[in-house]
């Protein structure tokens, strides 16, 4: 049984997410870098720049934006969205550098109230009792095809530029017409509460929100530097992934449901601790052993089984800490600060690197984990 009340109307507004974070990867990561370098001349450091202005303006408004999403209709929301995103796709490239720099900030502005919108309207629809699986099953189908986009387009846009171009343009139609066919609908009502919200509650959220994108962010500059250090083959990666992604697959379910009935916070503090582990192992053992089919598969498993334990455990306890009314902006908060510990953190991965070599980046991610477990299991122990 999906966790849905519209399983129809969720999928569809899931789909609006996956589309937004295909078209952004799709184009900021894998073709502006190299079609503004090769046709515009522009370095490094000023593709950088508009980059980054596009994903802290969407860092910082989301707040805002999902504050607003609950006071406006909701499908206005996403007509707008899915309008300056096909705009910015357009005239972007087009420059100069100053318009890159405006559209890329509104193109962020207008995105920003995507996620804590969608991901309010997912809880609130989903059936009751239900709500970790039915907010979990949602963010699951966003991430593979994130991933897809940006190596499909990296790969295009190596081949033809223009034709990583005619692509994206393409993504960003598709977006935009079932952006509009959405332009109708309204979020669900909160459900009616007697009790005042205890804001200490979002308050324990957020130095965990911060600190778990953040020992994730370090291996960004670094992960393929490290690929080609242990000289990991297409063939051994792909072992690596499938393994992480089948052991995460097989405790994923039952996790979400573990999240719905009892405390997600014990779901935590597990899966946090293992992928510690093998985020410290898989830095180590391959450099000692070699990429060989044992080293992959421990460490594969141990941060599969650990993230299959830990987005459950963490959806669930945002959902129950979250207040009804203005979810989507205490939403936002928590989101902002894994945006900006995402951000942060490769300046962390690349000083690791340099100071402590190729190890170094996975054994602070790793402790970073760590230390977010201890943290939830710290607040265990002030509950029981």
């Amino acid at each position: 049984m999906l966790p849905w009340r519209r399983p129809g109307l969720v999928l569809r507004l899931v789909g609006v997410l996956a589309l937004t974070e295909m078209l952004r990867s799709a184009f900021f990561v894998g073709f502006f870098p190299l079609f503004a370098q090769g046709k515009l001349g522009l370095g490094a450091s000023l593709i950088g720049l508009v980059t980054s202005v596009h994903y802290f303006t969407d860092a910082f408004a989301k707040s805002a934006g999902g504050w607003l999403s609950e006071r406006l209709r909701l499908g206005s929301v996403l007509l707008a969205a899915g309008v300056v995103a096909f705009l910015a796709v357009v005239f972007l490239p087009r420059g100069p550098l100053v318009w890159m720099i405006l559209l890329a900030a509104a193109w962020g502005v207008f995105t920003s109230p995507l996620w804590p919108a969608i991901l309010t309207f997912v809880s609130r629809d989903s059936r009751e009792g239900f709500e970790a699986r039915g907010v979990t099953s949602a963010t699951a189908l966003v991430g593979p095809l994130l991933g897809l986009a940006m190596l499909a387009t990296g790969y295009l846009a190596r081949q033809s530029p223009e034709l990583a171009y005619r692509a994206i343009l393409a993504l960003a139609g598709v977006l935009l017409l079932l952006s509009l066919s959405l332009a109708g609908i309204k979020s669900p009502a909160p459900r009616p509460s007697r009790e005042a919200y205890d804001w200490r509650k979002l308050v324990m959220l957020l130095p965990a929100a911060f600190v778990q994108t953040l020992s994730t962010g370090v291996l960004a500059p670094v992960l393929f530097l490290y690929i080609a250090r242990v000289d990991l083959s297409l063939p051994r990666l792909v072992f690596l992934i499938a393994v992480g992604a089948g052991a995460a697959l097989l405790v994923f379910w039952r996790s979400a449901k573990r999240a719905d009935e009892g405390e997600p916070r014990k779901l935590l503090v597990p899966g946090l601790f293992l992928a510690a582990l093998g985020f410290t192992l898989v830095g180590v053992l391959p450099l000692v052993f070699g990429p060989v089919l044992w080293t992959l598969a421990l460490t594969g498993a141990l941060i599969g089984v650990g993230f299959g334990l830990f987005f459950p455990g963490w959806n669930g306890l945002v959902v129950k800490s979250l207040p009804d009314a203005d979810r989507a902006a205490a939403w936002g908060v928590i989101m902002t600060l894994e945006a900006l510990g995402y951000a942060v953190g490769p300046a962390i991965g690349g000083v690791t690197w340099d100071l402590l070599g190729p190890w170094g980046p996975f054994a602070t991610g790793g402790m970073l984990m760590a230390l977010v477990g201890g943290y939830y299991l710290w607040q265990l122990g002030k509950r029981s």
